[in-house]
């Protein structure tokens, strides 16, 4: 396969949501006269990767909010650092999303 058929798989499958694989199997079984078993998963667009990178890190940002509310409730003390780093952290994954929307529009 030449690099320029390569690309052109490769955009092709990008361009339906598949990997070059999923593509090339349908490709060959429609060529083959028959119809695939079954339609492929889609590859995930990039919002969707995203949307689960930032879902990730906003259950660790809130995993250790919990921790936090734990420590504070049964008596114990919190330092303000650690509450101060959750909120920077908090605060950066919202310009990240907000950035990512503005990107999309």
């Amino acid at each position: 396969m030449t690099p320029e058929e390569h690309a052109a798989i490769i955009s092709a499958a990008e361009t339906i949501g598949l990997g070059p694989c999923s593509f090339a199997r349908m490709s060959a079984v429609k060529a083959a006269g028959r119809k695939p078993a079954k339609p492929p998963r889609r590859r995930p667009d990039a919002y969707a990767q995203a949307l689960a990178g930032w879902t990730a890190q906003l259950g660790w940002l809130g995993n250790n909010l919990n921790q936090c509310a734990r420590v504070l409730n049964s008596g114990g003390s919190v330092e303000r650092a650690m509450l101060a780093g959750i909120r920077a952290e908090l605060a950066q994954l919202r310009e990240v999303v907000v950035a990512f929307d503005r990107e999309a529009e």
